[in-house]
């Protein structure tokens, strides 16, 4: 009869706003596992562990194999990896599109990048032909720890992960187990995504677990160069008027995140009629021919930034803002990085995940129209605008 391995609840310690889960700390992961989970396991060779390492001058493989708003939302636990192992070297494995976010951090000793996709759902596989010189490369390396820092939401996605992770050769993998996905991880975060939590504050309870608090309390960080900073003041000021400077990010990674482009223009249109406000507009390179057009649909006032300004620099326009409108995308966790006030759409089901943790970001949910689009009000919106608006101007010195 298997032995069900031990498990203990962390202590009730708020983590921004959320509780922390449940963890599992299991030495031999195939105790207590159902008889697929103990063939998998076996097929990944996982072994038992005889102890945890010292993790003092250990090196430390950090897995973020996600997109960049999920790169900076993991940035207080590499924080908190760095503060509490500073004799440790902390290497970063991510996406080839998040290693760009990570650039310019200060706690990473090293970018290794994966092009691939197809770890958290039925997305593209990944292409092991073209992983394998990075894997040979970890293995040399001599990693004593790999912890996962995004979740497991499909068993095909911790297939996937489980195969990779085992494929780079390290004794201790430690990572967030979401609804049992996690069965091959020696360390594991416990989720539920009934009672989701924040994903910042899910890596943050991970390293927690390792003896890593953050000295900064979970802060969201970006790292615009002084040459970025001077590009991003010249756009702000190249606006004509004296109206609001409002930012408007139209685009979306995925097509349930998006609203209609009618209905920013809507929001567009009345705060330039009843505010006089100037727009900036934001985006990756898929978006830009959507940008173009808003921008033309305002016409003079309107700049838009696509093409024009690094990640980074987003974030140093981003603080020069009167006003930020997004969708749930990486622009978001940018404007959340920089203090900007926002107003942010958002699925219903995504809030819990991902809402950010200030009162500069008010956010507004709805379920999807049955064509791929957020069904918000134009309405709603435009009132939530006002209203951040408006609380900015009551403040001292604005």
């Amino acid at each position: 009869m298997a032995v069900k391995p031990p498990s203990f609840s962390v202590p009730p310690r708020e983590c921004g706003r959320d509780i922390l889960p449940s963890v599992r700390y299991a030495p031999d992961p195939r105790e207590g596992t159902t008889p697929l989970q103990k063939g998998l396991l076996r097929l990944l060779g996982v072994p038992r562990l005889a102890r945890p390492p010292d993790l003092r001058g250990a090196r430390i493989l950090a897995v973020q194999v996600a997109g960049m708003g999920d790169l900076l939302l993991a940035v207080p636990a590499l924080r908190a990896l760095k503060a509490a192992f500073p004799g440790a070297r902390l290497d970063l494995l991510t996406s080839a599109r998040a290693a760009r976010a990570a650039q310019g951090c200060p706690y990473l000793d090293s970018i290794l990048s994966l092009e691939a996709r197809g770890f958290q759902g039925n997305q593209s596989p990944l292409r092991w032909r073209e992983a394998i010189p990075l894997i040979r490369r970890v293995r040399r390396a001599g990693y004593g720890l790999a912890l996962n820092l995004i979740g497991l939401y499909t068993p095909q996605g911790a297939v996937r992960m489980g195969l990779f992770l085992r494929s780079l050769g390290v004794p201790l993998l430690a990572g967030r187990d979401t609804l049992g996905t996690g069965t091959f991880l020696h360390l594991a975060l416990e989720e539920n995504l009934e009672a989701p939590i924040n994903e910042r504050d899910s890596n943050l309870a991970l390293v927690r677990l390792l003896g890593a608090e953050d000295p900064q309390g979970g802060r969201l960080e970006a790292w615009p160069t002084s040459e970025e900073e001077r590009r991003a003041e010249e756009m702000a000021r190249s606006l004509p008027g004296e109206g609001p400077l409002v930012g408007v990010n139209p685009g979306s990674d995925r097509p349930e995140k998006a609203w209609p482009e009618s209905s920013f223009r809507q929001v567009m249109e009345a705060l330039r009629r009843e505010r006089g406000a100037r727009f900036v507009l934001t985006g990756g390179p898929a978006e830009s021919d959507l940008t173009a057009r808003l921008a033309g649909a305002v016409g003079e006032g309107a700049l838009d930034t696509v093409g024009r300004i690094s990640f980074h620099g987003t974030a140093a326009l981003l603080r020069r803002l009167d006003l930020f409108l997004t969708t749930d995308t990486a622009a978001l966790h940018l404007a959340w990085a920089a203090g900007a006030p926002a107003v942010a759409l958002f699925r219903t089901e995504n809030l819990g995940r991902y809402r950010p943790a200030t009162e500069r970001i008010a956010c507004l949910t709805g379920p999807e129209d049955g064509q791929g689009a957020l069904r918000i009000g134009a309405g709603e919106v435009l009132r939530a605008c006002r209203a951040q608006l408006d609380r900015a101007a009551r403040k001292p010195g604005a």
